[in-house]
């Protein structure tokens, strides 16, 4: 069980060869793909300030079809609050959208896959890096 960060989701969307490869791999294997509620809004945020809106939300549109959204609950709220209480006081401060999309991913038992390496810094957060 896997949580696509945003980071691979654009790169599916460029077609990047790395993060097509993976998702292929995945997808032979029958692994169930998520991603977040946050991650969602981050690629849609994009879409509208984009030179071509319109193409690139039905690409935006098709990608997030084809995965399970994890929606953020009480839970994952509560968790996120931990990571910050223990980043802040390790002056490790991340993301608020990054503590949450970890949380997101923690509470579901998902392993987040992402290049970005400040997720390292979430004790517990089980993560692949592409």
């Amino acid at each position: 069980m896997v949580c696509l960060d945003t980071d691979i989701l654009i790169g599916l969307l460029k077609g990047e060869e790395k993060a097509v490869s993976l998702a292929r791999g995945l997808e032979g294997t029958g692994a169930a793909m998520k991603t977040t509620m946050v991650t969602a809004y981050e690629l849609l945020k994009g879409v509208v300030s984009s030179s071509r809106p319109e193409e690139n939300m039905l690409m935006v549109r098709d990608l997030l079809s084809s995965l399970s959204i994890l929606t953020l609950s009480y839970g994952s709220c509560e968790l996120a609050s931990g990571i910050y209480s223990k980043l802040r006081a390790r002056g490790q401060i991340i993301g608020e959208f990054d503590m949450l999309i970890a949380a997101m991913a923690m509470c579901s038992g998902e392993t987040l896959i992402s290049r970005d390496k400040h997720f390292q810094l979430v004790e517990n957060l089980k993560i692949e890096t592409w």
